[in-house]
């Protein structure tokens, strides 16, 4: 058999082999560089590159950094991705935003409980950028073994780095535009134990909202990490645990028509008024709050020569808030889940409501107005684990055995809280008056899985299967009513080959069944409300080649996807702005069929051992194959051959790096073509390009104070573009303005 030399990258290498390392060297405490290109698997896959990473700010978002790869559009209305609520996630048709969660995402493998604002962790959340090794994405289908329960579209996996080999201490300190600031300190310990090491970090960070000035809104966050590898003689075990403590405050969405009034603001406020109604949209009030914990062990046990055995235990606790300031109080039958009676915007000298419409305007005599500061908890807390066998049959044929299991349990409760002089300031007296709902949604999931891959000289052969088992439990606290439900799936088989013509190229393809669970906020309606919703489902095919020599990495990839069965929130009326108490409650559809078609190319090429170009294009074409009435008016909402939602149809990169071990630059171009961003295809969002550039220097010492001395320099959308990125249907995020920001980092 003729060995194939088709070279993993250093990121891939890492993710096969969990104790392998792109290691820093002793002497110079630099990180290897990573080429972007994907594994020799039969999925169409990417990593990122160091060029990638450095094109980040350290205060910006891990998610921001896959946004360079091909098929990719990553959309955060915060300059620095420190909001989760303006957060926007596409890819191939397939969209992480506020109603629709269909990627998966995973953290060295551990799944990160779903994406969604309410009950889920996105990856920036969960890892610092300089604990990270690379972020792999999987475009259409994950490895068989991928944990997560969004998965319809393909997984991120965020891998983190390992412990240096000696002792260092490096402390980093960030700078820039709009008050940031960003504090990093992190310690690696040499051999602890026999071939054991390990490190722990810990990071602040602030920067106001970069639109508006002063009481323009915040967001603080304090993150630590803690990691330990020992590689032993017939085991490898890895343990890491994660703390994060954020507070965002958030931006809100506009209509086209309101982008095109005013492109640099996005209708909240920063001065108060005494005004409820002017009050609500005070940006320091709109606020996302959340802790997390997560930590997981993972012992890899060489039980024989052929037999490799894998366990890895994981535990995740969350618990958040999210705020608002309705502008009226409100009179329920009850304060513990109460209907709603009426709303009241002022009240008299002795505190009775006024009602009778003789208040108006200012405050005056007699008519004091009123507001609320309104509360979402979302808690939950989970534990599972992955166990994974590898058995080598013999040199041309390994089994895979494996399987994932998770209990999840998450309250979710509403409160509003009365503002103590709404002429002053939104401080509310902490006991509530209204406890609107107190619900709690358990979910258990298991999935076994199984593959077989069979070598044959230059050819490759995978086979899998593997099915979810998904039950589902809701209940009322206040009533005690309980609804239960499976969102089980089919048998998902997943085949493919990877081919080498050459040592340089080799052509691979796939096909993959997906599958994504009802998401629990579905059943809070009753039976009736989810009887005739069906689960998410895809197939997804690719076709490509990749090549890599010395000089040139490049990647090719056709693909054809059929979504059916999509499942969507839809408003059952218009709310006239926000709609507090959900009066125009909804329900969760299918809105049909999504048929899909693309092609995704990169290609990194070396002008000298210094500089390099890259590249990449993306075709896509999404569209609805089924006429769907969404609001049951008689009206289509969908038509077939709509383009799909927020679906973007062309992407480009081009990309110049330079790294000679001392300087290091990069000036990267994204351009975004027009997309439509509602079902009806009437609202056109235009296309729009955004330059990045970055310049660093790094040099190490021998002796002296410092053994390494660096700072970098990074401008994101240096020319200032103006443009609507993600949203939801007519509720778009203007997209940040130009931003500086400049780090310096010394090792000890």
């Amino acid at each position: 058999m003729r060995t194939r030399v088709f070279r993993l990258t250093a990121l891939a290498a890492a993710i096969l082999t969990p104790s392998a390392m792109a290691a820093e060297t002793e002497s110079e405490n630099v990180t290897e560089e990573v080429i972007a290109v994907g594994q020799p698997i039969a999925q169409a896959n990417n990593v990122t590159s160091d060029s990638m990473k450095d094109q980040q700010s350290s205060l910006s978002s891990v998610l921001g950094t896959v946004d360079n790869l091909p098929g990719i559009s990553i959309s955060e209305g915060d300059t620095f991705g420190s909001d989760d609520w303006s957060t926007t996630i596409s890819m191939r048709g397939y969209s992480i935003n506020l109603n629709e969660q269909q990627l998966g995402i995973t953290v060295d493998g551990i799944p990160n409980g779903g994406s969604n604002y309410g009950g889920g962790t996105k990856a920036n959340r969960l890892l610092d950028a300089e604990n990270m090794q690379g972020i792999e994405v999987y475009q259409g289908a994950g490895a068989i073994s991928s944990a997560s329960l969004d998965a319809l579209g393909g997984v991120f996996n965020f891998v983190s780095n390992d412990p240096m080999r000696e002792q260092n201490i490096r402390v980093a300190m960030t700078n820039g535009d709009y008050n940031a600031r960003r504090y990093f300190v992190r310690a690696d310990s040499a051999e602890l134990l026999n071939n054991t090491y390990g490190y722990v970090s810990l990071s602040n960070s602030y920067n106001s909202r970069w639109i508006g000035e002063g009481s323009n809104g915040y967001t603080t966050r304090q993150h630590m990490e803690a990691k330990v590898v020992s590689e032993q003689t017939d085991m490898n075990i890895t343990g890491r645990i994660v703390w994060d403590n954020s507070h965002e405050d958030n931006y809100n969405g506009v209509s086209i028509n309101q982008f095109k009034a005013n492109p640099d603001w996005d209708r909240l406020t920063w001065q108060w008024t005494g005004d409820p109604a002017l009050d609500q949209n005070y940006a320091e009030a709109w606020s996302t709050l959340r802790k997390n914990l997560m930590a997981y062990a993972e012992v890899e046990f060489f039980a024989a020569d052929n037999v490799t055995l894998t366990v890895k235990p994981y535990y995740h606790w969350m618990k958040g808030r999210g705020d608002w300031l309705p502008p009226y109080l409100v009179e329920t039958t009850d304060k513990f889940g109460g209907s709603y009676v009426d709303r009241y915007t002022y009240v008299d000298d002795a505190g009775e409501p006024v009602t009778d419409g003789s208040c108006s305007g200012a405050a005056s005599a007699g008519c004091m107005p009123v507001s609320s500061y309104r509360h979402t908890h979302y808690d939950k807390e989970r534990f599972g684990f992955l166990a994974d066998g590898e058995i080598a049959l013999n040199d041309t044929n390994t089994l895979e055995i494996g399987l994932w299991y998770e209990d999840s349990h998450r309250p979710e409760s509403r409160d509003w809280h009365e503002v103590i002089d709404a002429r002053v300031y939104h401080y509310y007296d902490f006991n509530p008056y209204w406890i609107q709902y107190r619900n709690t949604f358990d979910t258990t999931t298991f999935m076994p899985y199984i593959q077989d891959t069979l070598s044959l000289g230059d050819l490759e052969l995978t086979l899998g299967l593997k099915k979810y088992f998904v039950e589902m439990e809701y209940t009322n606290e206040f009533t005690g009513d309980t609804l239960s439900t499976d969102s089980d799936s089919d048998v998902l088989p997943q085949a493919g080959f990877v081919y080498g013509l050459t040592p340089e190229l080799e052509v691979h393809g796939s096909y993959a069944e997906n599958f994504a669970a009802f998401r629990d906020e579905m059943l809070t309606g009753s039976e009736e409300s989810i009887r005739d919703v069906e689960p998410e489902k895809s197939t997804n095919i690719d076709l490509g080649l990749r090549y890599n020599t010395q000089d040139t990495q490049a990647t090719l990839a056709l693909y054809n996807v059929e979504f059916s069965n999509r499942i969507t929130y839809v408003s059952g009326a218009a709310a006239e702005g926000i709609d507090y108490l959900n009066e125009a409650s909804g329900a969760y559809i299918n809105v049909g069929g999504i048929d899909s078609y693309g092609v995704e190319a990169s290609v990194r090429q070396y002008i000298t051992n210094n500089f390099d170009i890259y590249a990449a294009y993306t075709y896509n074409n999404s569209e609805y194959n089924k006429d769907v009435d969404t609001d049951g008016d008689g009206t289509l909402d969908i038509e077939e051959g709509n383009k799909v939602a927020a679906s973007v149809e062309n992407l480009a990169v081009l990309s110049l790096n330079y790294n000679n071990g001392l300087y290091h630059s990069s000036l990267s171009t994204k351009y975004t073509g027009g997309r439509y961003g509602d079902f009806a295809n009437n609202d056109r969002l235009y296309s729009y390009a955004v330059v990045d550039f970055n310049l660093g220097y790094a040099k190490s010492v021998d002796g002296g104070l410092f053994k390494r001395a660096a700072i970098d320099l990074v401008i994101n959308n240096l020319l200032d573009e103006r443009y609507l990125g993600g949203g939801v249907e007519g509720y778009y995020f203007i997209g940040a303005g130009r931003t500086a920001t400049a780090t310096l980092a010394l090792d000890f």
